[in-house]
């Protein structure tokens, strides 16, 4: 009786692996995927004007794309600004490195600090303290992002684990 459980629980564990393991893939690729997208204009030059402006359509819903905030390389620009840049970027970290090791449980509390920098550099610089940074608004960004995805990764990975254990039940 005991050696049937710890089998099933083996196989349990191991189809919850690799569900985690499909769906971090699965996540990688689309945010590649999007991180390619808003790096088109600097990555390749496309003089199709109806394609460049789909492009930019579809990251102006998720950016304000204002030029004075948009990282550029060589005179050209991302269609996102860089601390939208410094968002996915993080997630994409995160992902990376989780392929590689177990998901941290992340609490809301560490979410809610990742989230600090990141508005207080907002309101301050809406206030004109002081100048909008690019560097910083993109650190400010990389830290959210990652913590986002590493909280977004535990709470995927804490659905799994309790589908399978209701099932067992």
């Amino acid at each position: 009786m005991i050696l049937s459980d710890i089998q099933t629980s083996k196989h349990k564990s191991g189809s919850v692996n690799i569900k985690l393991s499909v769906t971090k893939l699965l996540l990688s690729v689309m945010l590649i995927i999007w991180i390619i997208g808003f790096l088109q204009p600097i990555i390749w030059f496309n003089s199709n004007q109806l394609i460049n402006f789909s492009i930019e359509r579809i990251y102006s819903r998720v950016c304000h794309q204002q030029d004075n905030k948009c990282i550029s390389l060589a005179g050209t620009k991302m269609l996102i600004c860089a601390r939208c840049a410094g968002i996915y970027f993080g997630a994409l970290v995160s992902l990376f490195f989780m392929f590689f090791r177990s998901t941290p449980k992340l609490k809301l509390g560490i979410f809610v600090l990742s989230a600090i920098p990141l508005l207080l550099d907002v309101f301050v610089t809406n206030l004109k303290l002081y100048e909008y940074s690019k560097p910083i608004a993109f650190s400010t960004g990389l830290i959210f992002g990652s913590v986002v995805c590493l909280f977004l990764l535990s709470e995927i990975e804490n659905l799994f684990l309790n589908k399978s254990i209701n099932r067992n039940e």
